[in-house]
């Protein structure tokens, strides 16, 4: 504990000196900028209207975890196959990082977006309480068991509420004046987000509608505290524009299937969890694309509507190129073509009993394949996509019963839903 907080003060004073050192530039250069960027500013008239816009840019986050909440099993039953022994305490400080970093800049008099050390404070103390108040109130009313199933109070996540609050009240803070402060905090809110999944004490659905009410909390955290010291008119916010970012992550969350050549009734069932990246270069009609999936198979049986228990683990990477047309505002189709490498984990004993199946797959197959990703992009930060693809393995996997051999197809049919974070 003492070493955890000791890394957590010590990083708060390497950004302060970062920061000291960089707002050194002359003040008639920050008057330039600021009048070149007069076109991108408007004014907001009350701090009730910066309260309402923060409530509906974070409001979707919450219907997406609700939506995610389909995936629950899905990526538990993933966390089991490959780290069902993981256990570290590092999320019940991590939540706290961003918070800590802001309140150490204003007591080291860094300027940012309050006047006064008071002002942060208070938004800070209103925005921890609504935090609080409202994951309690839902945690004791919705009752959801843990994925441990140690208590009824697993949705939404109290860690990651906390951890997006903090996250958004140091970019509220500083992130205007200090722009990549904002991905730095959010960064180690996510972190937080997924020590609590690989700790199996949350499900996915709890993880992200936890980040929607720890922003929302933030922003009424600042709006009570322009309310309270007058600081609510003519406030200077950014113009969020419909522009591409150069640099998008996603976290895919699918389901696959593969079917067995010829009028068989088998077919491979596949789960995946994956991270992925999407850079376009500046003038470049194209964005390169990397992607890193988690995946587990199952055998199924249609006709006798029977799975196979044994599973089959794993890793494949993806790169490829493609292109985004922007359909409407904030809607987007995105197409790309990748080439991909899977490597085969086995499941400890390729034969199943029970269903007097035996597998043979090769450990390493490549492919390649084409996806089709509507996206909605619906705030500056976050969008949501639903991605749809096909694969082409040109393998030799089959199964060998009693009565036949079945061959695998070749092609694989996914489709899911992903959370898109813009840098």
């Amino acid at each position: 504990m003492k070493r955890i907080v000791y890394h957590l003060l010590l990083f708060s004073t390497l950004v302060t000196h970062a920061l000291q050192a960089q707002s050194v530039a002359p003040s008639t250069q920050a008057l330039q900028a600021s009048m070149s960027d007069t076109d991108s500013i408007a004014y907001s008239s009350s701090a009730s209207q910066h309260l309402l816009r923060g409530t509906l840019n974070a409001a979707p986050l919450i219907g997406i975890g609700l939506m995610q909440t389909l995936h629950n099993k899905q990526v538990r039953t993933i966390r089991h196959e490959y780290t069902p022994h993981f256990r570290h305490h590092f999320d019940d400080y991590l939540q706290f990082a961003p918070l800590a970093t802001q309140l150490g800049l204003r007591l080291s008099g860094v300027e940012g977006r309050s006047k006064s050390v008071w002002e942060a404070a208070t938004a800070d103390v209103v925005a921890t309480a609504t935090m609080l108040a409202i994951t309690s109130a839902i945690k004791y009313t919705a009752r959801v068991q843990r994925p441990d199933g140690s208590a009824r109070n697993s949705f939404p996540s109290g860690h990651t509420a906390m951890a997006f609050t903090s996250a958004a009240l140091l970019s509220m803070e500083y992130g205007d004046r200090y722009p990549w402060l904002t991905p730095a905090s959010y960064g180690l809110a996510s972190l937080t987000g997924l020590g609590r999944i690989l700790n199996n004490r949350h499900w996915i659905g709890d993880i992200i509608t936890g980040a929607g009410l720890g922003i929302i909390s933030a922003h009424v955290g600042y709006w009570a505290s322009d309310m309270l010291f007058g600081r609510g008119m003519k406030r200077l916010i950014a113009t969020e524009e419909d522009a591409c970012n150069h640099l998008r992550l996603y976290a895919p969350l699918t389901r696959s299937v593969t079917l067995s050549s010829g009028a068989s009734s088998w077919s491979l069932q596949g789960r995946h969890a994956g991270l992925g990246i999407e850079y376009t270069p500046t003038q470049w009609a194209i964005f390169i694309k990397a992607q890193a999936d988690l995946s587990i198979y199952r055998d199924h049986d249609e006709a006798q509507d029977a799975d196979s228990r044994a599973h089959e683990k794993s890793l494949s990477f993806r790169l490829g190129v493609g292109h985004d047309l922007q359909l409407w505002r904030g809607l987007h189709l995105t197409a790309s073509a990748t080439a991909s490498l899977r490597c085969l984990v086995l499941h400890p004993g390729s034969t199943d009993i029970t269903l007097e199946l035996t597998r043979s797959r090769p450990t390493y197959s490549a492919g390649i394949g084409v996806e089709l990703a509507p996206r909605w992009r619906f705030t500056k930060r976050v969008g949501l996509r639903f991605p749809l693809g096909i694969d082409y393995y040109p393998s030799s996997h089959y199964w060998t019963t009693p009565q036949q051999t079945l061959r695998l197809s070749p092609y694989s049919f996914y489709g899911g839903t992903a959370l898109e974070v813009y840098l």
